[in-house]
């Protein structure tokens, strides 16, 4: 067998070394890079929280994105029972008052004999009035009232025959009236027995002779001979009245900054006469009352005549 050159032998032997270098070289500059690659990245010393959510009620939409064809009115009024405003026409004076609330708030009675442009405060109070649920002229120049009295907030009528400077208890007058309940504002007390309410806050609870009308939500209702309530047609009520053989109803309608005051009268009060607008705040308690063609209405510190 020929030999292979000594010379030969030894150039193989040192391009095998080179080859082996520069491949150790290679795995070196990897093995540093992949270890900046590591430590570039943040160290985790604990897993990353998982992202959670609340589900609550669903968003409200934006109001103007879909407006209504007809604004809905907000059901109920908007102040509190405490402030409800009473207001009666006599032929020889006028009467109106302020509900007030038993051991909270003293009630307020007031009289006028020059067409309400000066009042004089005729409260019971050292009879220990503490609630006034209805007032109503009588006899001319007097005035009767249904209220809660003393410490225990007894329901009882009272009676003036002195123009509000002495009031007396007259039992048979309470025993024949028909007035919210104050201990269950949903129930009607009546003669025949309680008479449960169209809604559970009813306000402006008018009686005078064999009608009884009441807002509830705003609408005005009126009770039947059969113990049942009908709704009037005149929509978002404030406020009623009885005068005669006719029912009055303060209201928000369109064209009127305040309250437009109906007459409803006829069979059923199906009748309907426009009397006017007051420019009063229609969101404010309000009382009305009429004396022969001229209307009334109490709100503020104001009092509107109408026509």
């Amino acid at each position: 067998m020929a030999r292979r050159p000594p010379g030969v032998r030894t150039s193989a032997r040192w391009l095998a070394g080179v080859a082996v270098a520069v491949v150790a070289v290679a795995a070196i500059v990897l093995a540093v890079m992949a270890l900046q690659h590591v430590a570039s990245r943040p160290a985790a010393t604990q897993p990353e929280p998982v992202p959670s959510f609340t589900f609550g009620s669903p968003a409200t939409p934006d109001p103007t994105a879909t407006p209504s064809a007809t604004p809905v009115p907000a059901p109920g009024p908007a102040y509190p029972r405490a402030e409800e405003r009473f207001l009666s026409v006599g032929s020889g004076g006028m009467w109106r008052g302020v509900a007030g609330e038993c051991g909270v708030t003293d009630p307020l009675i007031e009289r006028s004999t020059d067409g309400g442009q000066t009042w004089t405060d005729v409260t019971p109070l050292y009879r220990g009035i503490g609630q006034l649920i209805s007032l109503d002229a009588f006899a001319g120049t007097e005035a009767e009232a249904i209220a809660r009295m003393g410490d225990e907030c007894e329901t009882e009528a009272l009676r003036t025959f002195t123009q509000g400077r002495f009031w007396e208890p007259y039992p048979e007058v309470l025993a024949a009236s028909r007035y919210l309940d104050p201990a269950d504002p949903a129930v009607l007390v009546t003669p025949r027995g309680p008479i449960e309410t169209p809604c559970a806050d009813p306000r402006s609870v008018r009686s005078v002779g064999p009608t009884t009308a009441l807002v509830c939500e705003g609408t005005a209702h009126v009770l039947g001979s059969d113990g049942q309530w009908t709704p009037l047609a005149t929509p978002d009520a404030a406020a009623v009245a009885i005068s005669a053989e006719t029912i009055l109803i303060a209201s928000r309608a369109a064209g009127c900054e305040g309250l437009a005051v109906t007459r409803l009268s006829g069979e059923g009060f199906t009748d309907p006469a426009a009397l006017g607008c007051a420019a009063v705040d229609p969101a404010a308690p309000v009382a009305l009352a009429a004396s022969g063609d001229t209307t009334f209405v109490w709100s503020g510190d104001s009092l509107t005549r109408l026509p």
